[in-house]
């Protein structure tokens, strides 16, 4: 029992309430909506550096703690690489990927005498997932650009209602339950709007995938991190994406190309 309330400690999300949190989260949003004005590039670019200031940051979170001590630079050049390789298509997602492996495995080849593939283990767990978390949202713009702004809403309003909810309460699940709620609304309320691809029972398919996927986001990034309230800034901004952008892009890529 004191191991599973351990363990349950261990994944849970840390509210960051010190300012000005909530200030940067409004010009987060600003900032991707401008880039989604621009086009793919620039969705590419602003993920691209979020995505490898996460896995930079992530990364030296690990370094600290011995053995299999990841390499910083490598895990943001992978983030960062396929991102941009997500405005190319999805088989360039799957060149940054491969030279990343390489990259990550030479790297912790020739600078640790520790078992190096753990290392490169590490290093790749640190990229990956935030390179993974933006992949998806810069693919999600090029299948469909309505999904890709549904999903910036859909996150929005998740991370609004756990934030508001979840930093004021003891019990951990109520934040994500309030998230959830959330973002229920504001999918059925492009539902209602009629934006492609959300008709009503697509709505439905979206709604539930961003409710399992958002909070489980948030406690892979925990997995990801040394610590839950290790400080990793930016792969917080990420977690609710690190598991349903792939996906959202994917089933979002699958019902324009049905549809069409």
């Amino acid at each position: 029992m004191a191991r599973s309330a351990a363990r349950g400690r261990r994944l849970a999300v840390v509210y960051d309430i010190e300012p000005p949190h909530v200030r940067l989260g409004i010009l987060w949003f600003v900032v991707v909506l401008v880039a989604m004005g621009v086009g793919v590039g620039a969705v590419a670019v602003v993920y691209g550096i979020t995505a490898a200031l996460a896995a930079y940051q992530a990364a030296r979170c690990w370094r600290i703690r011995k053995p299999n001590r990841p390499d910083p630079v490598v895990a943001a050049a992978i983030a960062g690489a396929m991102s941009l390789a997500a405005a190319v298509s999805v088989g360039a997602i799957g060149v940054a990927i491969l030279c990343g492996v390489l990259a990550a495995v030479f790297r912790a080849f020739t600078e640790t005498k520790a078992p190096f593939l753990a290392t490169a283990g590490r290093t790749l767990q640190c990229g990956l997932w935030p390179g993974g978390a933006a992949a998806g949202m810069v693919s999600a713009y090029r299948f469909e650009l309505w999904a890709a702004v549904a999903l910036v809403l859909a996150v929005s309003a998740y991370e609004t209602g756990d934030y508001l909810v979840g930093s004021g309460s003891r019990n951990k699940y109520e934040g994500p339950i309030a998230g959830v709620v959330a973002t229920m609304v504001v999918l059925f309320a492009v539902a209602a709007v009629g934006l492609p691809p959300f008709e009503l029972d697509n709505a439905v398919q979206f709604g539930v995938l961003a409710a399992v996927l958002c909070p489980a986001g948030q406690v892979l990034a925990s997995v990801v991190l040394p610590a839950a309230a290790a400080p990793a800034p930016a792969m917080r901004r990420l977690d609710s994406l690190l598991l349903l952008a792939p996906i959202w892009a994917v089933t979002a890529g699958a019902v324009a190309a049905s549809a069409a």
